[in-house]
């Protein structure tokens, strides 16, 4: 064989090996692209999910904001005169920093800041929410517009409601800077190179996560480049001074507006961009394992110390590993453990030395976990991820989440589990802690909601009920002054007895604020003790029967022992029988009623009844039957709600029932004091009492 032979038998002994190399080398370099185009794809979904997550807020967030809005202006904003002080207040309650109030024709009534100039105005036709509210009768958001009395760019927010005086348009306004979406959408991503921004239909920015120029808010001039893609499509890139940008945008249902969202993609794949380098080292590794076997098909002896290696460097990774791993056989016996292992559940190796993982796993677990090495052995899966809990020495549980693939021999029998161990114990009780305070923290703001309500009701009682008796007393007082000497007796007279029922009136209120304080405070404390209920209603009876100049009927037995203390009864009792004579109509029966452990009184009138959509609502703090006589007459909405705190204070039962054909009947239940006091008495006589 002539020299000149030895390169055509090279090229005979390395053409298939290299062949091959080149294929896989091929075929891995495709798979890498095909995986990374993947896992940008599914970040790119993931973006596009939190875009539309956050677009559902935006619409949830603007329909509560209606709902509420409508709530409160049907509450505060009802009046036939609405003053502008009111308004203010009103106002200054919702939390914004504009609004107007416009009548059933888009009038103007009140504004904030006040423009005496623009009152009685049109302004349905300078702005299209507000017509929309006042002639199709909806809610409507605005575009950013300028505001009627600042002019400065806002978004606005109108409700139309009704009424005892008409159709009206309550419209709150937000300047876009200072928006509460604004401030949403600025913790809405934590990264500060996503930007974010609600654009309305004719590209003006609404709100941003970025700070917007009030002079120039429009998207165009706040980021051109990406006005000019969206002008293009809805999804997609772009590329600004050789970045590329990912951008995306959705319609929000409910609103004139499109909620967009840009990031530089280099941002946006930070994630993913280890595995890509990690996958590139590994085709780059792999190609080059792959030539240096084609180059060393026939060093055998050498291939056998890179294993002898190999082995080392895997005993010194398993060994000196911070991660818990163990290896097991294919039934689950330990054949060998590693010492992160053995310190996270305080043992010693030998210990764990032949012994089943069940043995030191929590009940609850165990099953799970032989499920799937079964299916690992059957042939199903190659490996499993599951959390888990371990029993320490101490006894006390370790949780951990577990990887594990099954290891095969040549002929593909299941031979060992490689496992390793992740220590998750103090994250997961910092999750749990987490998730209680963020209960504890909902159940606050819960109770200051509530508490911020109640607040709300009381200053409107005391703005409306409380200054009506007063400035009752103050001007009779003032024309008695002044007129003294030209009034007539009788008419001196009629203006004194004004200003002393003005009085009782304001009296009575104080007493019912008084009261409402102490059972606010929890500072009433009922004090039951053995009482007759008869001599006691009858006397409640001739005292309001002898000041009011009606009549009223009792009906009750000679002696009706029970438990409740006087007090109170009789403050229950007195406010439900001027409850009859003021809402109801004659004739008032008073029926008191033995039972075996109970004595029952009915209050029973013959007016109109109470209304029956407003009958749940009977019981409730600052409520008013909006229909039938309760409109015409004056009242703070807590004498029955008082009635109720009192009687549950005393152990008390009350109730309301409908009177047949009409009328209303109230029913206490008031204990006995013993099963003998209860037995039924003989009726005694029937008296009116005035």
């Amino acid at each position: 064989m002539g020299v000149g032979s030895l390169p055509r038998i090279w090229w005979r002994l390395f053409a298939v090996p290299l062949a091959v190399w080149l294929l896989l080398t091929a075929c891995g370099t495709a798979g890498l692209l095909w995986a990374q185009h993947r896992s940008r794809a599914a970040v790119a979904e993931r973006f596009d999910m939190r875009l539309d997550l956050l677009r559902d807020f935006v619409s949830s967030y603007v329909a509560d904001l209606i709902d509420r809005e409508r709530e409160q202006a049907e509450t505060f904003l009802a009046d036939p005169a609405v003053g502008q002080r009111d308004f203010e207040r009103s106002v200054a309650g919702f939390g914004y920093p504009a609004a107007v109030l416009l009548d059933g024709r888009g009038r103007l009534l009140r504004a904030v800041p006040a423009d005496p100039t623009q009152l009685g105005r049109d302004l349905t036709g300078r702005y299209a929410h507000l017509d929309i509210a006042v002639r199709q009768d909806r809610p409507a958001v605005s575009p950013v517009v300028s505001s009627a009395v600042r002019g400065e760019p806002v978004v606005a927010f109108a409700v139309p409601y009704t009424t005892d005086s008409g159709r009206r348009v309550f419209s709150g306004a937000v300047a876009i800077t200072r928006s509460p979406l604004t401030a949403y959408l600025s913790s809405a991503w934590t990264s500060p190179d996503i930007r974010v921004q609600l654009v309305d239909t004719a590209g003006v920015i609404a709100a941003s996560n970025r700070p917007v120029d009030r002079s120039a808010p429009a998207l165009t001039a706040a980021d051109q480049p990406l006005a000019a893609a969206l002008a293009r499509e809805d999804h997609g890139r772009y590329q600004v001074d050789g970045r590329w940008w990912r951008y995306a945008s959705v319609a929000v249902p409910g609103v004139p507006w499109r909620l967009s969202a840009t990031v530089p993609e280099q941002v946006l794949f930070t994630t993913i961009r280890g595995n890509e380098i990690a996958g590139r080292v590994a085709v780059a590794t792999a190609s080059g394992v792959g030539l240096l076997v084609v180059v060393a098909a026939g060093r055998a002896r050498r291939s056998r110390r890179e294993m002898q290696a190999s082995e080392t460097r895997f005993r010194r990774v398993f060994d000196n590993s911070q991660i818990g791993m163990f290896i097991t056989d294919a039934g689950g016996w330990f054949v060998r453990v590693n010492p992160a292992f053995v310190r996270m559940l305080g043992r010693t190796p030998d210990s764990l030395a032949g012994a089943h993982f069940a043995e030191i796993t929590h009940p609850d677990d165990a099953k799970a976990c032989m499920g799937m090495l079964s299916d690992c052995v059957s042939g199903r899966i190659d490996h499993f991820e599951t959390e888990k809990r371990y029993r320490h020495a101490d006894g006390s549980l370790v949780e951990v989440i577990v990887t594990s693939a099954l290891l095969r021999d040549a002929t593909g029998r299941p031979q060992y589990f490689a496992t390793q161990i992740l220590d998750v114990t103090e994250r997961r009780t910092l999750e749990r802690a987490r998730a209680r305070q963020q209960v504890e923290l909902s159940e606050r703001a819960a109770q200051l909601q509530r508490a911020n309500v109640q607040m709300a009701d009381f200053i409107a009682m005391l703005s409306h009920d409380v200054r009506q008796p007063l400035t009752s007393v103050v001007a009779g007082g003032e024309l008695l002054l002044e007129e003294w000497p030209e009034l007539s007796d009788d008419a001196r007279s009629g203006y004194v007895r004004k200003m002393t029922s003005a009085g009782r009136r304001a009296e009575h209120l104080v007493d019912e604020i008084l009261t409402l304080a102490q059972l606010d405070a929890g500072a009433i404390v009922a004090h039951p003790v053995r009482l007759d209920l008869s001599h006691t209603v009858r006397q409640v009876v001739a005292a309001i029967g002898g000041t009011s100049g009606q009549l009223i009927t009792v009906l009750a037995p000679d002696q009706s022992m029970a438990l409740a203390d006087p007090a109170h009864l009789q403050l229950i009792f007195g406010n439900l029988l001027g409850n009859a004579l003021k809402y109801g109509a004659p004739p008032v029966v008073v029926t008191v009623t033995n039972r075996l452990h109970q004595v029952d009184i009915k209050i029973t009138d013959h007016g109109e009844g109470v209304p029956a959509v407003f009958v749940p609502h009977l019981f409730d703090r600052f409520t008013r039957a909006e229909t039938g006589v309760a409109i015409t007459k004056p009242g703070t909405g807590l004498g029955l709600y008082l009635v109720r705190q009192l009687a549950e204070a005393g152990g008390i039962a009350v109730a309301y029932q409908p009177h047949h054909p009409h009328g209303s009947t109230f029913v206490l239940t008031v204990p006995c004091p013993s099963p003998a006091a209860a037995v039924p008495r003989p009726q005694g006589s029937v008296a009116p009492t005035r």
